[in-house]
């Protein structure tokens, strides 16, 4: 079957105008202001030939309608059919949405992928037919259409809206028909009147003609509409009213994104000022309940936030911006060196310091932070930290800004003055070198010194040496970062050995007490114990790894004090009393002169006791 196009005046054109006559839709004429719907495909068809059903179907794929409450009412991926249909077809995917919003409606239909077929011959194609409407409350209403790719019987149309149309005709055949042919004409429709708008996209009128019993024919078909949406216009809503933001704080450069939730937000008709300046990307949300908005920039401090529409302004809404050093400029650090154990007062100078609330040095904040009235000078106490240069933050309440970088220098030993010391402890030594501030003690061979003492500028520092074995040892600065070591940096030499204490003290004439005695100097099997005129040679003494204690056994002696000593290649020490008692008395530990007292304390009880018992008696004889 070959097309044939005609207009009203000449057959012989390919594709021409129809008539005068224009099809249109009457001015929306909806329920309520604000009302909005859409539908895909509509389908009214029905013809006869001698009283038989050549076309039929009647139906509609696709329709939504905007909630009277407000919201949306969507339906996507629609296929479109003519189920039941006789002598009639259509295809494609259909979208649909229609929106009641504050101040506004808005309604749209997308048909892609379209064909329509009547009695077997391809009517209408397109790659994409729609119609959209807006319809807001102050401004112009919208009608529009777009049909991408649309052909009539095959051949490509242009189809202009509120026009004339397009027609084309196809030789069909019918039964009882004679010459049958297939007219289609072709519209589109874009109304749009004070109170709302309308869009038809495509409407496909149809007719058959022909002759039927020798008498010409011309048979109605009906119409398709494809693609269409109407609105009304909305009613003006009231001011606008905001009841929260959140953040309700951000940094002063602006670029945060807050939400602000009340009612009567406007899509597309709503402004965000805060102190007078707008925010950017102001997105509402369907309902009109909430929006978005980037905010701008601003100066630290409270500031006013507004919301408008056409119908007015919101009250305002209180926004913090806070500091975030964009507006700060480091010019200088000192020092810009200092140990790693940290303690370094570090001075940081430049300009919009104002509202810095710390300095960090590699993320690890510093301590006694100070920012003068003026914003422009810093100072702060360093952490300790790991040798090298580490990234200096200024930190603000909503952002950081950076300075110059710190060196952290690992602590070092120079010099350790003097270099050997006896085995007994109690050397006072100096250590020289960098980095000592705040260290926590000093260690030999492991062995914690005493009385330390170090200098304010960490380069030097006191320390008595604690006992410790013959022979070089490691001397450590203990220090919160890293520890300086100087290895084999103290010598312990053998000195005249001292004695402090002897456990126990005494013992009985017949010897054979073991004695403890503490002191130091003393060295295993070079050191002789002397006690009642004879010497205990090195081999019966013990003496303890670190040479801090010995233990002998007493020989016999007569009873009373003697003195004991403790001798080594390195000379004697002075000595302490061992008391040799007889048998008959206990060996408690204590003096002689103790023990006579304790004997007295109890003579005198027993004679007390012995008058109580003999008073007693008289008076039971009394009796």
């Amino acid at each position: 079957m070959r097309p044939i196009w005609r207009n009203t005046s000449t057959a012989a054109l390919t594709l021409a105008v129809a008539g005068a006559a224009t099809l249109g839709l009457a001015s929306p004429a909806l329920a309520a202001p604000g009302d909005a719907s859409a539908t895909g495909v509509v389908a009214q068809l029905s013809a006869e030939v001698l009283g038989v059903p050549v076309v039929s179907a009647n139906a509609t794929i696709g329709s939504v309608t905007a909630p009277p409450g407000g919201g949306t009412d969507s339906d996507t991926g629609v296929a479109v059919s003519l189920p039941g249909a006789t002598g009639a077809a259509a295809s494609g995917t259909l979208s649909l949405a229609a929106s009641r919003n504050p101040g506004i409606s808005t309604a749209s239909s997308t048909i892609e992928d379209f064909s329509l077929s009547i009695l077997g011959a391809s009517v209408v194609t397109a790659d994409e037919i729609s119609a959209s409407v807006s319809c807001p409350a102050v401004g112009t209403q919208v009608a529009d259409t777009v049909q991408n790719g649309l052909t009539l019987f095959g051949a490509p149309v242009n189809l202009l809206p509120n026009t004339p149309g397009v027609d084309g005709s196809v030789a069909i055949v019918v039964p009882g028909l004679v010459g049958g042919a297939l007219n289609v004409t072709l519209t589109s429709v874009e109304t749009v009147v004070a109170t709302g708008a309308t869009a038809t996209a495509v409407i496909a009128s149809a007719t058959i003609t022909g002759t039927v019993s020798g008498l010409p024919v011309n048979i109605d078909v009906g119409d398709v509409t494809i693609a269409s949406a109407t609105c009304e216009r909305a009613l003006a809503p009231a001011a606008p009213i905001a009841s929260s933001i959140n953040p309700n704080a951000g940094p002063e450069s602006g670029g945060q994104l807050v939400t602000i939730t009340g009612s009567n937000f406007v899509p597309g008709g709503t402004t965000v000022v805060f102190d007078g300046v707008p925010g950017t990307n102001v997105t509402v949300a369907p309902g009109g309940t909430s929006l978005t908005v980037v905010t701008p920039a601003g100066e630290v401090g409270p500031a006013s936030v507004v919301v408008s529409t056409a119908s007015g302004d919101s009250d305002s809404l209180g926004y913090t911006y806070l500091a975030d050093g964009s507006d700060a400029v480091v010019t200088d650090l000192t020092p810009t060196t200092g140990p790693t154990a940290g303690g370094t007062l570090v001075t940081i100078t430049g300009t919009g310091f104002t509202g810095a609330t710390g300095v960090t040095f590699d993320g690890v904040p510093g301590t006694s932070f100070t920012v003068n009235p003026a914003g422009t000078t810093i100072t702060v106490v360093t952490p300790a930290n790991a040798a090298g240069p580490a990234t200096v933050n200024l930190v603000f309440p909503a952002g950081t800004a950076t300075a110059p970088v710190f060196t952290y220098v690992a602590p070092t030993i120079t010099d350790i003055t003097p270099e050997q010391g006896p085995t007994s402890g109690g050397t006072s030594v100096t250590i020289t070198g960098t980095g000592f501030t705040g260290a926590t003690g000093v260690t030999f061979g492991g062995n914690l010194g005493t009385n330390l003492v170090v200098n304010a500028a960490g380069t030097s520092l006191t320390v008595t040496t604690p006992p410790g074995p013959v022979g070089p040892v490691d001397v450590v600065v203990l220090l919160p970062g890293p520890d300086a070591t100087a290895p084999d940096g103290f010598t312990y030499v053998l000195a005249a050995p001292t004695i402090s204490d002897l456990d126990p003290d005494q013992g009985p004439t017949a010897g054979g007490t073991t004695v403890t005695v503490d002191g130091s100097g003393f060295v295993p099997g070079e050191t002789i114990v002397n006690i009642c005129g004879r010497s205990i040679p090195a081999t019966s003494v013990t003496v303890s790894p670190d040479g801090l204690s010995l233990t002998f056994v007493t020989p016999p002696c007569g009873a009373g004090n003697t003195t004991v000593t403790v001798t080594t290649t390195e000379g004697s020490s002075s000595g302490l009393t061992f008391r040799y008692v007889n048998g008959g008395l206990p060996v408690t530990g204590a003096p002689a002169s103790t023990l006579f007292v304790l004997a007295l304390v109890l003579i005198g009880a027993g004679a007390v006791a012995l008058v109580l018992i003999r008073r007693r008696a008289r008076l039971s004889f009394t009796i």
